[in-house]
Protein backbone atom coordinates (compact mmCIF):
# COMPACT_ATOMS: atom_id res chain seq x y z
CA UNK A 1 0.00 0.00 0.00
CA UNK A 2 0.86 3.33 0.06
CA UNK A 3 1.35 6.49 2.74
CA UNK A 4 2.51 9.65 2.65
CA UNK A 5 5.06 10.28 5.10
CA UNK A 6 6.03 13.76 6.79
CA UNK A 7 9.88 13.61 6.77
CA UNK A 8 10.52 17.27 8.35
CA UNK A 9 9.32 19.98 7.52
CA UNK A 10 8.21 20.74 4.02
CA UNK A 11 9.16 17.48 2.69
CA UNK A 12 6.63 14.68 2.12
CA UNK A 13 7.33 11.82 0.65
CA UNK A 14 4.83 8.58 -0.56
CA UNK A 15 6.57 5.27 0.67
CA UNK A 16 5.36 1.42 0.08
CA UNK A 17 4.39 -0.41 3.21
CA UNK A 18 2.82 -3.22 3.66
CA UNK A 19 -0.79 -3.18 4.67
CA UNK A 20 -1.28 -3.18 8.53
CA UNK A 21 -2.87 -5.99 10.71
CA UNK A 22 -5.27 -4.35 13.26
CA UNK A 23 -4.65 -5.39 16.88
CA UNK A 24 -7.38 -6.52 19.63
CA UNK A 25 -9.86 -3.72 19.70
CA UNK A 26 -9.22 -2.28 16.30
CA UNK A 27 -10.58 -2.64 12.58
CA UNK A 28 -8.84 -2.28 9.45
CA UNK A 29 -10.02 0.54 6.99
CA UNK A 30 -9.65 1.21 3.13
CA UNK A 31 -9.52 5.04 3.47
CA UNK A 32 -11.18 6.93 0.74
CA UNK A 33 -10.73 10.38 1.29
CA UNK A 34 -8.92 12.96 3.98
CA UNK A 35 -9.40 16.65 4.50
CA UNK A 36 -6.22 18.85 4.93
CA UNK A 37 -6.68 20.81 7.69
CA UNK A 38 -5.61 24.49 8.72
CA UNK A 39 -3.12 22.43 11.73
CA UNK A 40 -1.95 19.68 8.98
CA UNK A 41 -0.20 23.01 7.26
CA UNK A 42 0.64 24.72 10.36
CA UNK A 43 2.93 21.29 10.94
CA UNK A 44 4.12 20.69 7.55
CA UNK A 45 5.71 24.05 7.52
CA UNK A 46 7.04 24.11 10.85
CA UNK A 47 6.71 21.06 13.61
CA UNK A 48 5.17 21.05 16.64
CA UNK A 49 6.47 21.00 19.33
CA UNK A 50 4.10 17.28 20.73
CA UNK A 51 5.07 15.92 16.94
CA UNK A 52 7.54 13.42 16.01
CA UNK A 53 9.37 12.98 12.75
CA UNK A 54 8.36 10.91 11.15
CA UNK A 55 4.99 11.34 10.72
CA UNK A 56 1.94 10.29 8.72
CA UNK A 57 -0.26 12.99 8.71
CA UNK A 58 -4.76 13.84 8.30
CA UNK A 59 -6.86 13.07 10.78
CA UNK A 60 -10.20 14.38 9.04
CA UNK A 61 -11.19 10.82 6.71
CA UNK A 62 -13.71 8.85 5.50
CA UNK A 63 -13.04 4.87 4.30
CA UNK A 64 -14.91 1.09 4.71
CA UNK A 65 -14.20 -1.51 7.15
CA UNK A 66 -11.95 -4.11 5.14
CA UNK A 67 -11.61 -6.13 8.43
CA UNK A 68 -14.23 -5.69 11.56
CA UNK A 69 -11.74 -8.24 13.46
CA UNK A 70 -14.54 -9.49 15.54
CA UNK A 71 -16.17 -6.10 16.20
CA UNK A 72 -19.72 -6.58 17.18
CA UNK A 73 -20.99 -2.97 15.98
CA UNK A 74 -18.74 -2.46 12.38
CA UNK A 75 -18.89 -5.54 9.15
CA UNK A 76 -16.92 -5.54 5.93
CA UNK A 77 -18.13 -3.19 3.88
CA UNK A 78 -19.21 -0.77 6.65
CA UNK A 79 -18.70 3.35 5.72
CA UNK A 80 -16.80 5.12 8.48
CA UNK A 81 -15.71 8.07 9.86
CA UNK A 82 -13.03 8.44 12.90
CA UNK A 83 -13.27 11.15 15.34
CA UNK A 84 -9.45 13.16 15.08
CA UNK A 85 -8.29 11.36 18.32
CA UNK A 86 -7.07 8.56 20.36
CA UNK A 87 -8.44 8.09 23.83
CA UNK A 88 -8.30 5.56 27.01
CA UNK A 89 -11.90 4.58 27.25
CA UNK A 90 -11.04 3.98 31.10
CA UNK A 91 -10.22 7.52 32.77
CA UNK A 92 -13.22 9.39 34.44
CA UNK A 93 -13.34 11.94 31.58
CA UNK A 94 -13.54 8.67 28.92
CA UNK A 95 -16.58 7.29 31.18
CA UNK A 96 -18.18 10.63 31.25
CA UNK A 97 -17.81 10.82 27.28
CA UNK A 98 -15.78 13.43 27.00
CA UNK A 99 -13.22 11.98 25.46
CA UNK A 100 -11.69 15.18 24.81
CA UNK A 101 -10.08 15.80 27.91
CA UNK A 102 -8.70 12.33 28.64
CA UNK A 103 -4.92 12.86 30.02
CA UNK A 104 -3.56 10.16 27.46
CA UNK A 105 -5.47 11.75 24.65
CA UNK A 106 -3.75 10.96 20.88
CA UNK A 107 -3.92 13.43 18.13
CA UNK A 108 -4.21 11.85 14.85
CA UNK A 109 -1.42 13.14 12.12
CA UNK A 110 0.00 14.88 15.21
CA UNK A 111 1.39 12.82 18.06
CA UNK A 112 0.42 9.22 16.37
CA UNK A 113 0.30 8.27 12.75
CA UNK A 114 -2.84 9.76 11.16
CA UNK A 115 -5.11 8.68 7.62
CA UNK A 116 -3.02 9.30 4.83
CA UNK A 117 -2.88 5.96 3.94
CA UNK A 118 -4.05 3.54 1.86
CA UNK A 119 -5.04 1.20 4.76
CA UNK A 120 -5.48 1.91 8.30
CA UNK A 121 -6.00 0.39 11.19
CA UNK A 122 -7.68 2.65 13.74
CA UNK A 123 -9.50 1.53 17.42
CA UNK A 124 -13.00 0.81 17.34
CA UNK A 125 -13.90 2.84 19.77
CA UNK A 126 -13.18 6.52 17.64
CA UNK A 127 -15.07 4.82 14.59
CA UNK A 128 -18.77 5.85 13.64
CA UNK A 129 -20.62 3.63 11.09
CA UNK A 130 -22.37 6.15 8.85
CA UNK A 131 -25.88 6.01 6.02
CA UNK A 132 -24.63 3.78 2.96
CA UNK A 133 -26.12 7.10 1.00
CA UNK A 134 -23.63 10.03 2.59
CA UNK A 135 -20.78 10.53 -0.27
CA UNK A 136 -17.45 9.93 0.81
CA UNK A 137 -15.88 12.84 -0.47
CA UNK A 138 -18.12 15.04 1.99
CA UNK A 139 -18.11 12.60 4.91
CA UNK A 140 -14.54 13.26 4.66
CA UNK A 141 -15.29 17.18 6.22
CA UNK A 142 -17.65 15.37 9.38
CA UNK A 143 -14.73 16.11 11.39
CA UNK A 144 -14.13 19.69 11.36
CA UNK A 145 -18.16 20.37 11.21
CA UNK A 146 -17.67 17.92 14.98
CA UNK A 147 -15.37 21.10 16.12
CA UNK A 148 -17.83 23.42 15.45
CA UNK A 149 -20.79 21.56 16.97
CA UNK A 150 -19.13 20.83 19.83
CA UNK A 151 -17.81 24.29 20.33
CA UNK A 152 -22.09 25.41 19.97
CA UNK A 153 -22.70 22.92 22.70
CA UNK A 154 -20.31 24.35 24.87
CA UNK A 155 -21.35 28.14 24.29
CA UNK A 156 -24.99 26.24 25.83
CA UNK A 157 -28.66 27.01 24.41
CA UNK A 158 -28.17 29.14 21.14
CA UNK A 159 -32.27 29.13 20.69
CA UNK A 160 -32.87 32.79 19.51
CA UNK A 161 -29.45 34.01 19.77
CA UNK A 162 -27.39 36.72 18.04
CA UNK A 163 -24.28 34.61 17.35
CA UNK A 164 -20.64 36.67 15.95
CA UNK A 165 -18.08 34.03 14.27
CA UNK A 166 -14.91 35.50 14.20
CA UNK A 167 -13.02 34.05 11.06
CA UNK A 168 -14.75 32.54 7.72
CA UNK A 169 -11.99 29.89 7.66
CA UNK A 170 -13.85 26.05 7.23
CA UNK A 171 -14.02 26.15 11.23
CA UNK A 172 -15.44 29.09 10.97
CA UNK A 173 -17.84 28.22 8.22
CA UNK A 174 -18.94 24.76 10.54
CA UNK A 175 -19.42 26.73 13.01
CA UNK A 176 -21.81 29.17 11.81
CA UNK A 177 -23.64 26.87 9.79
CA UNK A 178 -23.94 24.39 13.12
CA UNK A 179 -24.80 27.04 15.07
CA UNK A 180 -28.00 28.46 12.56
CA UNK A 181 -28.72 24.75 12.68
CA UNK A 182 -28.96 24.51 16.36
CA UNK A 183 -31.90 27.36 16.34
CA UNK A 184 -29.68 30.72 16.98
CA UNK A 185 -31.43 34.20 15.58
CA UNK A 186 -28.84 35.83 13.17
CA UNK A 187 -25.77 34.80 12.48
CA UNK A 188 -22.64 37.02 11.34
CA UNK A 189 -19.67 35.50 10.42
CA UNK A 190 -16.37 37.88 9.57
CA UNK A 191 -13.18 37.56 7.63
CA UNK A 192 -10.78 39.32 5.54
CA UNK A 193 -11.06 36.83 2.40
CA UNK A 194 -14.19 38.05 0.64
CA UNK A 195 -13.92 34.77 -1.84
CA UNK A 196 -14.42 32.88 2.19
CA UNK A 197 -17.40 35.05 2.92
CA UNK A 198 -18.48 34.18 -0.01
CA UNK A 199 -18.77 30.52 0.44
CA UNK A 200 -20.54 31.55 3.76
CA UNK A 201 -22.71 33.06 1.63
CA UNK A 202 -23.34 30.06 -0.44
CA UNK A 203 -23.64 27.79 2.82
CA UNK A 204 -26.80 29.99 4.06
CA UNK A 205 -24.94 32.74 6.57
CA UNK A 206 -26.69 35.93 5.94
CA UNK A 207 -24.58 38.42 7.50
CA UNK A 208 -21.19 38.81 6.26
CA UNK A 209 -18.60 41.37 7.11
CA UNK A 210 -15.09 41.99 5.56
CA UNK A 211 -13.74 43.54 8.49
CA UNK A 212 -10.36 44.46 5.92
CA UNK A 213 -13.12 47.06 4.70
CA UNK A 214 -15.77 47.67 7.12
CA UNK A 215 -15.90 47.83 10.83
CA UNK A 216 -16.56 45.16 12.56
CA UNK A 217 -17.62 47.13 15.47
CA UNK A 218 -19.80 49.27 13.59
CA UNK A 219 -21.58 46.30 11.72
CA UNK A 220 -22.17 44.29 14.85
CA UNK A 221 -23.95 47.43 16.79
CA UNK A 222 -25.81 47.95 13.83
CA UNK A 223 -26.85 44.19 13.07
CA UNK A 224 -27.73 43.45 16.91
CA UNK A 225 -28.31 46.77 18.52
CA UNK A 226 -25.23 45.78 20.53
CA UNK A 227 -22.92 43.07 21.37
CA UNK A 228 -23.90 39.40 20.11
CA UNK A 229 -24.72 37.04 22.28
CA UNK A 230 -22.18 34.69 21.85
CA UNK A 231 -19.35 35.03 20.37
CA UNK A 232 -16.89 32.04 18.98
CA UNK A 233 -13.40 32.79 17.83
CA UNK A 234 -12.20 30.97 15.31
CA UNK A 235 -8.87 32.50 14.55
CA UNK A 236 -6.62 32.02 16.78
CA UNK A 237 -4.90 35.46 17.34
CA UNK A 238 -4.55 37.62 19.74
CA UNK A 239 -6.61 40.84 17.39
CA UNK A 240 -9.00 38.03 17.10
CA UNK A 241 -9.71 37.70 20.48
CA UNK A 242 -10.11 40.82 21.73
CA UNK A 243 -12.60 41.73 18.47
CA UNK A 244 -14.20 38.81 20.33
CA UNK A 245 -14.46 40.23 23.95
CA UNK A 246 -15.34 43.45 23.16
CA UNK A 247 -18.29 42.68 20.62
CA UNK A 248 -19.70 40.46 22.89
CA UNK A 249 -22.71 42.06 25.26
CA UNK A 250 -23.01 41.87 28.42
CA UNK A 251 -22.97 38.59 30.47
CA UNK A 252 -22.53 37.02 27.05
CA UNK A 253 -20.62 34.02 26.03
CA UNK A 254 -17.64 33.97 24.26
CA UNK A 255 -16.29 30.37 22.87
CA UNK A 256 -12.52 29.85 21.75
CA UNK A 257 -12.19 27.79 19.35
CA UNK A 258 -8.64 29.17 17.66
CA UNK A 259 -5.47 27.10 18.09
CA UNK A 260 -3.00 29.76 20.50
CA UNK A 261 0.34 28.85 21.25
CA UNK A 262 2.47 31.20 23.85
CA UNK A 263 1.06 34.08 25.94
CA UNK A 264 -1.39 36.46 24.33
CA UNK A 265 -1.99 40.05 25.49
CA UNK A 266 -5.40 39.84 26.55
CA UNK A 267 -7.81 42.62 27.61
CA UNK A 268 -9.15 40.93 30.68
CA UNK A 269 -11.13 44.63 31.28
CA UNK A 270 -13.56 43.41 29.05
CA UNK A 271 -14.01 39.97 30.76
CA UNK A 272 -14.56 41.89 34.40
CA UNK A 273 -16.47 45.01 33.24
CA UNK A 274 -19.20 42.84 31.14
CA UNK A 275 -19.07 40.01 32.91
CA UNK A 276 -18.42 37.81 30.08
CA UNK A 277 -18.56 33.80 30.19
CA UNK A 278 -15.21 32.90 28.07
CA UNK A 279 -15.12 29.06 27.26
CA UNK A 280 -12.37 26.80 25.69
CA UNK A 281 -13.74 24.30 23.15
CA UNK A 282 -11.19 21.48 22.27
CA UNK A 283 -11.79 19.36 19.29
CA UNK A 284 -14.88 17.14 19.89
CA UNK A 285 -16.45 14.37 21.19
CA UNK A 286 -17.87 10.91 19.58
CA UNK A 287 -21.66 12.40 20.60
CA UNK A 288 -20.33 15.81 18.40
CA UNK A 289 -19.67 13.70 15.73
CA UNK A 290 -22.93 11.81 15.52
CA UNK A 291 -24.73 14.72 16.08
CA UNK A 292 -22.83 16.34 12.84
CA UNK A 293 -23.63 13.18 10.61
CA UNK A 294 -27.37 13.55 11.92
CA UNK A 295 -27.15 17.75 10.83
CA UNK A 296 -26.19 16.23 7.40
CA UNK A 297 -28.30 13.72 6.44
CA UNK A 298 -31.35 16.09 7.30
CA UNK A 299 -30.20 18.87 5.09
CA UNK A 300 -29.50 21.41 7.88
CA UNK A 301 -25.50 21.53 6.88
CA UNK A 302 -23.97 22.27 3.16
CA UNK A 303 -20.42 20.80 3.83
CA UNK A 304 -19.80 19.75 -0.05
CA UNK A 305 -19.66 23.32 -1.37
CA UNK A 306 -17.00 23.80 1.25
CA UNK A 307 -14.67 21.08 -0.97
CA UNK A 308 -12.77 22.87 -3.62
CA UNK A 309 -9.61 20.89 -4.60
CA UNK A 310 -8.81 17.61 -5.06
CA UNK A 311 -5.59 15.33 -5.23
CA UNK A 312 -4.16 12.33 -5.29
CA UNK A 313 -2.12 11.01 -2.50
CA UNK A 314 1.07 10.79 -4.33
CA UNK A 315 0.80 14.55 -4.72
CA UNK A 316 -0.03 15.88 -1.29
CA UNK A 317 3.14 18.60 -1.76
CA UNK A 318 1.24 19.55 -4.66
CA UNK A 319 -1.95 20.00 -2.78
CA UNK A 320 -0.19 22.00 -0.04
CA UNK A 321 1.73 24.47 -3.16
CA UNK A 322 -2.14 24.80 -4.45
CA UNK A 323 -3.31 26.22 -0.49
CA UNK A 324 -0.17 28.20 -0.12
CA UNK A 325 -0.94 29.64 -3.77
CA UNK A 326 -2.81 33.54 -3.01
CA UNK A 327 -4.41 33.12 -6.33
CA UNK A 328 -6.38 30.57 -5.59
CA UNK A 329 -10.03 30.23 -4.01
CA UNK A 330 -9.28 27.64 -1.35
CA UNK A 331 -11.32 26.36 1.34
CA UNK A 332 -11.50 22.33 2.21
CA UNK A 333 -9.13 20.42 0.09
CA UNK A 334 -9.31 16.27 -0.24
CA UNK A 335 -6.68 13.72 -0.65
CA UNK A 336 -8.18 11.01 -2.65
CA UNK A 337 -6.94 8.02 -2.43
Amino acid sequence: MKKAVLLQSGEIRTEEAPIPQPRPGEALIRVHHVGICGSDIHFFHAKPPDANYPLVQGHEMSGEIVDPNGSAHLKEGDKVVACSTVFCGECEWCKKGISNRCPELRILGVTTDGCAAEYICLPENILLKIPRNLPYDTAAVLEPLSVGVHACNMAGDLSGKNVLVVGAGVIGNVTAQAAKAKGAGKVMISGRTQYRLNFAKKTGIEYLVNDSAEDLDTAVLREFGGGADVVFECIGSETSANASLRNVQNGGVVVIEGLFYGPQAIELDFVQDKEIHVVGSKIFNKTDLEESVSLLTEGKVDLASLITAHFRLEHFKDAYDHIADKSNQVMKVLLDL
